[in-house]
């Protein structure tokens, strides 16, 4: 119910933003990764799977339990009849006899048999058909079938382990995939800005090559720079609409949706990231994939312990009641049997499984180690790559400014006609180199920064 609750918010959360942007979808990271962890496809294959292995516990318990049937069955003998001449030829003595021993039975219809045997005439006794109805129920104590449900329930936290992995997956792809939408939303914005100026430039030389002050490279040169900033912006423009697809379809929801991002690039590089280059808070025990292992242990642990219970004997009780109907002359109404089953020698199968489930221990020891020391020199990479985006990060920005100080002092030579179109046109292709190298850097950091972030399980939503 909280997570229909959840989901209706956010319906009528987004519908909201959608009216007020005119039919585009404004969504905060957050907001992004709510509606992924909602609507994603990949995580709702993944909740089936934790779905199929509730029930399958279900059915391991439910091999433990008592069972019980109902059967109504139908017998016919086509007319024959039951031949008593071998009854009575040893005389009234072996009927008397087997009377003594027949009438202390329950549903032995005595009477019938010895008037069959009186009444030689009619040659035997004609078998009547039969309508019966038996019940039964049984138990079986066996300890392998306690130890195979506890089997399953951990199998089940296993598969709800992966759905948390596939959880962190989402987070962190929507993560990145948002980072890269807002990266090409500035890198369009500023392209924009730059064609504006260059095209301005461009009618001013012109004017310059009409008044004769300049000559015919000069427009030619700034045309031709113009011609190419305007292909980078369509080339962007693609970028940006094929990841904002991706973003639509992370998220679940329909291809032809519209989104837009409500935050902006700056404010996704905070001081909260900027200062994790020194910290390092990984515990191991909140790494997803390390407690998959852990549970895969305990689940070859369980497996041990239910194939050595092959060799523990299993005690079966059953109760059966029959009821004739019609017709029948010989039924048991009530019969209780208790079955004591000792396996004493079943070939070296049973050894084989005990001493498979002792090396499957073994090897998910050695992989745990093993893991356990990738992961501890993962969390070290990854602290250096941040600590190394972060210094790069600073580096373009310094170098950006730079050149953005450069262009401005070239514009302002230009105008005043002590500076080449050439020299303008090489300033602002520098310009652009650090727009993009700075932009390409905001990108490493912040993938850094996920990648921690996905390492410690720590994503802030």
């Amino acid at each position: 119910m909280k997570k229909i609750i959840v989901a209706l918010a956010s319906l009528i959360s987004m519908a909201a933003m959608a009216q007020e942007n005119t039919g585009e979808m404004q969504l905060s990271l957050k907001q992004a990764v709510e509606n992924a962890l909602n609507y994603s496809k990949q995580l709702q294959s993944s909740k089936h799977d934790v779905d199929i292995y509730k029930e399958k516990i279900r059915e391991a318990i439910s091999s433990g339990l008592p069972q019980a049937s109902a059967r109504l069955g139908y017998t016919t003998y086509f007319g024959a009849e039951l031949k008593m001449g071998s009854l009575t030829s040893g005389g009234g003595a072996m009927l008397e006899s087997m009377g003594k021993v027949f009438q202390t039975l329950p549903g032995i219809d005595i009477d019938k048999i010895v008037e069959a045997a009186n009444n030689q005439t009619s040659g035997g006794m004609k078998m009547e058909n039969n309508l019966q109805l038996t019940a039964s129920v049984s138990y079986t104590l066996a300890l392998q079938q306690l130890a195979g449900v506890k089997v399953a329930r951990i199998a089940a936290s296993i598969y709800e382990t992966t759905d948390e992995s596939a959880t962190v997956d989402v987070k962190a792809n929507v993560t990145d995939t948002y980072y890269a939408i807002l990266v090409y939303k500035r890198n369009l914005d500023i392209l924009a800005s730059n064609l504006k100026d260059l095209e301005e430039i461009e009618k001013h030389t012109a004017h310059s090559f009409a008044a004769g002050v300049c000559e015919q490279t000069d427009v030619d040169q700034i045309h031709v720079t113009v011609a190419q900033l305007k292909n980078t912006i369509i080339s962007t423009e693609r970028n940006y609409d094929v990841t904002k697809r991706l973003l639509v379809l992370q998220m679940g929801l329909p291809i032809t949706t519209r989104i837009t991002p409500a935050e902006s690039l700056d404010a996704m590089i905070s001081e909260t990231t900027i200062a994790t280059r020194d910290s390092s808070n990984f515990d191991i025990n909140n790494n997803v994939t390390y407690r998959q292992l852990e549970k895969s242990r305990q689940l070859n642990e369980a497996s041990l312990k239910m194939q050595k219970m092959a060799y523990v004997p299993t005690l079966t009780a059953s109760y059966q009641f029959t009821k004739n109907i019609t017709g029948g002359f010989m039924s048991f109404p009530n019969l209780g049997t208790l079955t004591l089953n000792v396996p004493i020698f079943q070939g070296f199968a049973r050894d084989s499984r005990v001493k498979q489930a002792k090396l499957e221990i073994a090897k998910t020891d050695t992989q745990m180690a093993l893991l356990q020391d990738n992961l501890m020199q993962n969390d070290e990479q990854y602290r250096y790559e941040l600590n190394s985006a972060i210094d790069a990060y600073l580096l373009q920005k310094e170098n950006l400014d730079v050149a953005r100080r450069v262009l401005d002092n070239y514009k302002n030579k230009y105008n005043q006609g002590v500076l080449s179109s050439l020299d303008l046109t090489q300033a602002n292709t520098n310009y652009l180199s650090a727009e993009t190298s700075y932009a390409s850097a905001i990108m490493t950091l912040l993938q850094a920064h996920t990648k921690l972030n996905k390492l410690y399980n720590s994503f802030g939503y």
